[in-house]
């Protein structure tokens, strides 16, 4: 799986936005990805943990890309 490592400097809050939610898709997708390939133990079905939505992690990134960019100091 290759890896691509955007800059999280953007020029205003939209970009962020748009930034943050490109990569919660990515990040999800990669998640969802990992857990097709893990095997239970003992071959049992365990019940998986619920997903987090996508507004969530989007919410994440997008705090750490306002921290990133010093939350956009004079551009409102």
């Amino acid at each position: 799986m290759k890896n691509e490592l955007p800059s999280l400097l953007t020029p205003d809050t939209h970009a962020g936005m748009a930034l943050a939610d490109q990569l919660a898709g990515n990040l999800l997708h990669q998640i969802e990805q990992a857990g097709e390939r893990v095997k239970r133990p003992g071959g049992m079905n365990y019940l998986l943990p619920a997903a987090v939505p996508k507004e969530i992690v989007t919410s994440i990134l997008f705090y750490a890309i306002a921290a990133a960019n010093g939350g956009w100091p004079g551009k409102a």
